[in-house]
């Protein structure tokens, strides 16, 4: 178990170093196409229910005079990162963490895409709710969700075992 915690945690620091900052990380590319990729599918959210919503850049335009703006925060990127370094640090075959790994790529970025229709769908009739839908309903089912993601993987995958050796 302790070693699982240590390579999760070198496995955080990795993949944040290399995708989320910007100034400082080489991959932060990545990370803006992750907030382009979120901006296109609200968009085509808030087109099939057709909501009294207008884009402008990466912000929302509310009928009722509310703004949302996605942000880099906003994308889905940080409880995807966070599910990826348990899968890579999780004793198991790189076929499994790869496959894991895209399964639960697509899985947060349809759960956070409804988390921003959630909250869309809120502010556009209780604009003053939108603390509430963004800060604790929104944030807290995605994170509870991506931990129920990495449940259903360790319970999919075998364990690989280290042989140890005794003298």
């Amino acid at each position: 178990m302790i070693g699982f915690a240590i390579r999760y945690a070198v496995w955080v620091g990795a993949l944040f170093f290399l995708l989320f900052f910007d100034g400082l990380s080489p991959l932060f590319i990545v990370n803006q196409l992750q907030t382009g990729l979120t901006i296109h599918i609200t968009h085509l959210w808030v087109s099939i229910f057709d909501l009294p919503v207008h884009f402008q850049a990466e912000s929302l335009l509310l009928d009722n005079g509310m703004h949302l703006k996605i942000l880099h925060e906003c994308n889905g990127l940080t409880p995807y990162l966070l599910l990826a370094a348990a899968i890579l640090a999780y004793p198991t075959s790189l076929q499994s963490k790869a496959l894991w790994l895209l399964i639960g790529y697509c899985a947060v970025l349809v759960i956070n895409t409804l988390r921003m229709l959630f909250i869309t769908l809120v502010v556009i009739d209780q604009p003053e709710q939108f603390h509430l839908v963004h800060d604790w309903i929104g944030r807290y089912s995605v994170a509870l969700l991506t931990l129920g993601l990495f449940y259903l993987y360790t319970n999919y995958v075998r364990i690989i075992q280290k042989k140890t050796f005794t003298g």
